[in-house]
């Protein structure tokens, strides 16, 4: 994503603050071997290393088993009969079943939640052509580039042509959200509006997350803040307080990699 490498994961036992989870420097040095174990080829230094992250998984209790050899499989636990009606404790799962763990939480407490419609290819159907089509097509819709219609149709997906329709009431809708990236405000609009998002940090960190790039920086925040409480219409006071929570929040998520200057350098050659 944004140009860069995602490095992962690590399984190591954390009886901390799970707000406070940071990965430690023998983490990233573990990676870094890992890496270039699978690629003996990859020339990556320390130096490359823009951010390292952390998160803890909430695995079943499994006293005396380790970390790897927990299932997996999510749970639900319904309070309901504990006097919590609606209340879904979600036990396990993981990153890649977390939109369908949803679907299951939405249904348990009475939400009719759709499945998510695929597309059918036919055999020998290519589906960089049919990928092409809609990027030309909704670059035409927004008045924006192809570029930028590119990056719409691969997050937004079906919804990519509402936001290329209302990229096309103005100039500020269109613009992109900082000068590095291709992506607009239309889709920060569009975060708010229809994806439930709250904060900037929702958006630039999760919804469309330019935020994670390589190349980000304060003057990054700083612009993109401006450019969307522009269209938002956001005051003084507002603008600020939106942009010193997202600092603080890309700050505590975003961490340099723990220093560990000899051990880090050696896992890299």
């Amino acid at each position: 994503m944004n140009d860069q490498v995602l490095v992962g994961t690590t399984e190591v036992a954390d009886d901390g603050d799970p707000a406070r989870t940071a990965p430690s420097a023998e983490e990233v040095e573990y990676l870094l071997r890992s890496v270039k174990q699978l690629f003996p080829r990859a020339k990556i230094s320390t130096q490359e290393i823009k951010y390292a992250f952390a998160g803890i998984r909430p695995l079943p209790s499994s006293p005396g088993n380790r970390p790897s050899s927990v299932t997996r499989r999510h749970f639900l636990h319904d309070h309901k009969d504990e006097g919590a009606t609606h209340m879904i404790s979600v036990i396990g799962g993981k990153l890649t079943t977390a939109a369908s763990l949803a679907r299951e939480c939405a249904r348990k407490i009475g939400i009719a939640v759709p499945e998510p419609k695929t597309i059918a290819v036919g055999p020998g159907t290519a589906l960089d052509p049919l990928l092409d089509q809609a990027v030309v097509e909704i670059a035409r819709a927004g008045s924006v580039s192809e570029e930028s219609a590119r990056g719409m149709v691969e997050w937004h997906g079906k919804n990519a042509m509402d936001v290329a329709r209302m990229a096309l009431v103005s100039a500020e809708l269109r613009a992109p959200i900082c000068p590095h990236t291709s992506h607009i405000v239309a889709e920060v609009v569009e975060a708010y509006r229809n994806e439930c998002a709250v904060t900037l940090g929702d958006v630039l960190l999760r919804r469309v997350p330019v935020a994670l790039g390589g190349c980000w920086s304060e003057s990054c925040s700083r612009e993109a803040a401006l450019r969307i409480g522009a269209v938002l219409g956001w005051n003084e006071e507002t603008m600020g307080s939106n942009l010193e929570s997202f600092e603080m929040e890309r700050a505590a998520f975003l961490h340099k990699p723990a220093r560990n200057t000899s051990a880090l350098e050696a896992a890299a050659d």
